[in-house]
């Protein structure tokens, strides 16, 4: 079913959503150039606002719409949410950890589809493609200092213990908004002090974005084809990343607090994470959600080329391999 399948319920071992969505938002994009009278080629709009149908453009998208895009498709129209104060502050960081340069930039490729891994949730997916890449590994400084460089590519956050206090405040918050419970900012671990710097203070609760007829359309299409209720919850759900699978961020939590205890000693080896680690983490996957993580999956490898990977994939919006090719070389 197409609400379904545009919405937080679908399938977390295809990632369909995220595809369409892309290439849907691709598509608009197109459209909205053509109708600018704008060429594609060699444009700088082309190149900077349209992004990349299949990987992150979000560095592209930020410059592209931060370097006076505004005028060049035109901003005719007016897409307006509300949110409440702790809404308003989880995306205020998402978009100070984003390459966005505004809040309007980051809510017009989120809202469209064309960039599907603004939200933090989304590269929380990191969690599943590092502990995939080393799953059995006795991971020593080198290892530790890979993800130190992936939580700087990602979030602009070098330190780890710090990027998964991050992770898990936002992972608090969609696990308490699908059940109805989540309150004020009080209810949330906080976000780290230099992401609260970043973000600033005195956010609003009503947000508006400037956006051409062409993607108001293509958004509005977006909410009919969800099951969302209506345009604005529509929007904050993609914006925060509040429309992935419930089970997927659960196991994206229990890799987070397996990584914190490691990083506190209470599971390390001096500095190191070594077999009895990786088997800890096996155990509580099994007992959480009834998959053990070096077991027989259904091609009869470890389900590591399972849970993981189909972890990775919905989070991240692509293959591991695809986004592994997309980290910077130097990283």
């Amino acid at each position: 079913m197409p609400g379904r399948l545009m919405a937080g319920a679908v399938d977390s071992g295809t990632g369909l959503a995220h595809r369409w969505l892309r290439q849907r938002g691709l598509f608009a994009e197109l459209r909205a150039l053509e109708r600018s009278g704008r060429a594609l080629e060699g444009s700088e709009e082309a190149g900077g606002d349209t992004g990349d149908s299949t990987g992150d453009g979000a560095g592209k998208v930020g410059r592209g719409e931060g370097a006076g895009g505004a005028g060049k498709i035109g901003r005719g129209e007016v897409l307006s949410i509300r949110l409440s104060r702790v809404q308003a502050a989880l995306l205020a960081e998402a978009v100070a950890c984003s390459r966005y340069r505004s809040r309007s930039a980051y809510l017009r490729a989120m809202a469209t589809g064309r960039d599907r891994r603004g939200p933090i949730l989304a590269k929380a997916g990191v969690l599943f493609f590092w502990a995939r890449a080393h799953f059995g590994e006795t991971i020593g400084p080198e290892g530790q200092e890979n993800l130190k460089r992936l939580g700087r590519f990602l979030l602009g956050i070098g330190d780890v213990g710090k990027m998964l206090a991050l992770i898990q405040r936002h992972l608090r918050a969609a696990r308490l908004a699908a059940s109805g419970r989540l309150g004020g900012a009080e209810s949330l671990p906080p976000a780290p002090k230099r992401v609260q710097q970043r973000a600033g203070s005195g956010l609003s609760t009503e947000v508006s974005a400037r956006v051409c007829r062409e993607r108001h359309r293509l958004i509005r299409e977006n909410v009919r084809y969800s099951a969302y209720k209506n345009k604005s919850e529509y929007v904050r759900h993609v914006a925060l990343g509040w429309d992935r699978n419930g089970e997927i961020l659960a196991r994206c939590a229990a890799i987070a607090e397996w990584m914190e205890g490691c990083l506190k000693g209470q599971a390390g080896l001096e500095g190191q994470v070594g077999p009895e680690d990786w088997k800890r983490l096996d155990g509580e996957t099994h007992r959480r959600f009834g998959v053990y993580l070096s077991g027989p999956g259904a091609s009869g490898r470890v389900d590591v080329e399972g849970a993981l990977r189909r972890g990775a994939r919905h989070l991240l919006g692509a293959t591991s391999e695809t986004f592994a090719s997309r980290v910077p070389a130097e990283l």
